[in-house]
């Protein structure tokens, strides 16, 4: 639940961020009929980032948005010069059908100037791909944010933003948005040093009310004025946030309430050891023969022990690797894997190649739907 004390902070901040831009980076001449830019919205306006994008965004400044009634890739790339497009917001499931789509390299994007991401983590290699198609973009702007706090808790600054003391670092998240504390803590609530992972815990007037319906997760999730975000980031000594992994996967409904299932762990325990799936992911996308094009990793049952979970990808074959054929692709990237991360990483829980990862209408990808119907296909041989 969000109020309107939330929305207008949110605001406030964003008009403080825009100020201080100012200082630092004049107001680009937009070259479009009216002389204001122009936006693309492919994202569901129910979420925080379509509302920023659609609302919040054309509130701050003048500026034009064109809206997609659904997703149509096709229509994405004839919208672009179609209606002059500057700014493009994706999230990073759609980014992935976009670069390896054949239109990707010829289709007219030369209006664009501006490109963000959010809603979900966009590996460094995907964002590369992307950035390349732009020669004159320094960057694909990012952030941090969950609806818990109405929309962002952190974005990546330009050069030189407040007086140099704001850090643009490879790979990292950004600051701390204005108005919001933010602490690192260990699992048993002590803080965390510089570089230490943990869990973020976030303070401030954007934080939302709580959860409706769901007194209990409301009162897990908001604790003394903080926010438990479940989520596993570090913080360097320049204050610039990193984010690590997702600890447990938030349920959105809408933008403003959540439903009553309770959290999933998405990181995994083996042996003792905190495994990251986002480590695994992107160790698999990373493989020198683009093998793939989009992975998903969860924890499945195969254990020592009856609630130890293992390693398991499920994997959507790029066409190099359709061509090179499943068990190939397999037994090259169990081979990869194996090089490239410790022991205990290993995808002891198998590969699957699958048509499409399942994902939220935000890109979040649903580990849980993957690892129930896998789960069910083992208790059914179990039982022949």
């Amino acid at each position: 639940m969000l109020s309107h004390g939330n929305i207008t902070h949110v605001l406030l901040g964003m008009m403080v961020i825009g100020m201080e831009m100012a200082k630092v980076k004049p107001p680009p001449v937009w070259n479009t009929p009216e002389g204001i830019q122009i936006s693309l919205n492919v994202v569901p306006i129910y979420h925080s980032l379509g509302l920023y994008l659609t609302s919040f965004f054309n509130f701050l400044g003048r500026s034009t948005t064109v809206m997609l009634s659904k997703w149509n890739i096709e229509v994405f790339f004839d919208s672009i010069p179609k209606y002059q497009i500057t700014n493009l917001g994706f999230v990073p499931s759609l980014i992935h059908q976009v670069v390896h789509h054949p239109r990707f390299k010829t289709a007219d994007m030369s209006s664009v100037k501006g490109v963000g991401c959010g809603a979900a983590h966009l590996p460094p290699q995907l964002a590369d791909q992307l950035r390349a198609r732009f020669p004159g973009m320094e960057r694909i702007n990012q952030g941090y944010g969950l609806s818990e706090i109405t929309m962002g808790a952190a974005m990546t600054p330009v050069p030189g933003l407040l007086n140099g003391r704001a850090k643009d670092k490879p790979d990292s998240v950004g600051i701390l948005f204005p108005s919001l504390e933010a602490r690192i803590v260990r699992p048993d609530g002590s803080p965390a040093g510089p570089n230490e992972p943990g869990e973020l815990l976030l303070r401030g007037p954007v934080v939302a009310l709580g959860y409706k319906g769901n007194e209990k997760a409301t009162r897990e999730t908001f604790v003394d004025g903080w926010l438990h975000t479940g989520d596993q980031l570090r913080i360097d000594e320049d204050g610039v946030l990193f984010f690590v992994d997702r600890t447990k996967a938030h349920y959105l409904t809408s933008f403003v309430s959540c439903c009553t299932n309770p959290f999933s762990q998405d990181t995994l325990k083996i042996s003792g050891m905190q495994v990251s799936p986002s480590e695994i992911e992107n160790a698999l996308l990373a493989h020198p023969d683009k093998l793939i094009i989009d992975v998903a990793v969860a924890g499945v049952s195969g254990g020592r022990t009856s609630d130890e979970r293992i390693p398991r990808a499920w994997v959507v074959l790029s066409p190099a690797g359709a061509a090179l054929g499943e068990r190939e692709v397999a037994a090259r990237l169990v081979v990869w894997v194996q090089e490239q991360l410790s022991r205990y990483k290993w995808l002891r829980g198998g590969i699957e190649i699958v048509g499409a990862i399942p994902k939220s209408p935000t890109g979040k990808v649903l580990r849980r739907v993957l690892v129930e119907e896998y789960e069910k296909g083992v208790n059914a041989k179990a039982k022949l």
